[in-house]
C-alpha cells in the first residue's frame, strides 16, 4: 500500500503538471478547433471554459511545459528501462554460468564466502543464495529467506521500483523531495516481503535469519533480505499488528486512487460538461 501511495503521489504530480500545461495550451485557436471537433462541441465553449489571462503567451508557456514534461518522461522511461533490462540480462547470464541448480528447490546456489541472498526480477527471474548462507543458516531460517525473496518476485517489487525510478527521476529536477524518496520505497518493499515471509514461516526464523544477514549489503540492482534498515524491520517484526486494519486500508486505497483520478477529472471537467450539455455559447 505504501509503495502504491508513493507511485500515486508521483503520478498525480506528473498528471497535474501535464493537465495544467494541456489546459493552458488549449488557448491556441488551432488546438481549440481540433479538440472541439473531437468532442463535438463548439470552439466558443472551449474558449470560455479554458480561458486564462495572458492569451498566447500563457498558452505558449503551457505547451512548452507539456513538451518538456513529455520529453523528460520519455527519456527517463527509455534510459531506465534499457539500463535495467541490460543489467538483469547480464547478471542472469553470469549467474546461470557459475551457479548451481538443484541444491535448494527453485534456488540458484553461488559459491561465495559471504552469506548473500537476493533475487532478480523479470521474466527470467532468479532467487540466488550463496554457499556461505547455506552453511550459516538452519533449514527454518533458510526457508524464511527464500520466502522473503519469493515474495519480492510474486509482488513484482522490481517492476514497482522501476516505475518509481522513472517517475521520481522525471520529477526530481523540479521537486527535490523525490530525489530522496527511492530508499523509502525500497524499505516498504522489504517490509512487504517480510510480512509475506512471516505469514509463511513465522517470526522467529525470519528474525534469526535477518540477524545473520544484518551486515551484508545487497548487490547492485537486486532485492535482498539484508538490503536496508534491518533494525527497523526487526523492530517491526515484533509487532503482531503490523498490517493496516481493513477500514484504514479501504480509506488508503480510495485516497491513492483519488490522487490519480482528481487531476484528470479537473482538467477534463469543462469539456466533458460541454459535450454532455450539448450547448454552444454565442458572442
Amino acid at each position: 500500500m505504501a509503495i502504491a501511495a508513493w507511485q500515486a503521489l508521483a503520478t498525480s504530480v506528473l498528471l497535474s503538471i501535464a493537465a495544467a500545461g494541456a489546459a493552458l495550451a488549449i488557448g491556441f485557436q488551432h488546438v481549440r478547433g481540433d479538440l472541439a471537433q473531437l468532442f463535438n462541441v463548439c470552439v466558443e465553449n472551449l474558449k470560455h471554459g479554458y480561458a486564462s489571462p495572458g492569451g498566447t503567451v500563457v498558452a505558449t508557456l503551457g505547451l512548452a511545459s507539456l513538451s518538456i514534461l513529455a520529453t523528460r518522461t520519455l527519456w527517463c522511461t527509455l534510459s531506465i528501462w534499457r539500463q535495467d533490462a541490460n543489467e538483469r540480462r547480464a547478471r542472469v547470464a553470469m549467474l546461470d554460468l557459475v551457479g548451481h541448480a538443484g541444491i535448494v528447490p527453485g534456488v540458484l546456489v553461488l559459491d561465495h564466502h559471504a552469506p548473500y541472498a537476493f533475487c532478480i526480477g523479470g521474466r527470467r527471474h532468479r532467487v540466488v543464495v550463496t554457499s556461505a548462507l547455506l552453511d550459516s543458516l538452519d533449514p527454518c531460517e533458510l526457508d524464511a529467506v527464500v520466502a522473503h525473496e519469493a515474495a519480492h518476485l510474486r509482488q513484482r517489487h522490481h517492476a514497482a521500483l522501476m516505475i518509481c525510478r522513472i517517475t521520481f527521476g522525471t520529477l526530481a529536477p523540479f521537486f527535490p523531495a523525490f530525489r530522496t524518496a527511492l530508499p523509502h520505497v525500497r524499505l516498504f518493499a522489504e517490509l512487504s516481503a517480510d510480512d509475506s515471509a512471516r505469514k509463511r514461516v513465522g517470526v522467529a526464523p525470519l528474525r534469526s535469519a535477518l540477524l545473520h544477514l544484518a551486515r551484508i549489503p545487497a548487490p547492485s540492482g537486486t532485492l535482498a533480505a539484508s538490503a536496508s534498515d534491518v533494525e527497523t524491520r526487526l523492530v517491526r517484526l515484533t509487532d503482531q499488528k503490523a498490517g493496516l486494519p481493513r477500514h484504514r486500508a479501504v480509506v488508503a486505497g480510495v485516497t491513492i486512487a483519488g490522487l490519480v483520478v482528481v487531476p484528470l477529472a479537473l482538467v477534463a471537467a469543462p469539456v466533458v460538461a460541454m459535450a454532455w450539455e450539448g450547448m454552444c455559447l454565442i458572442g
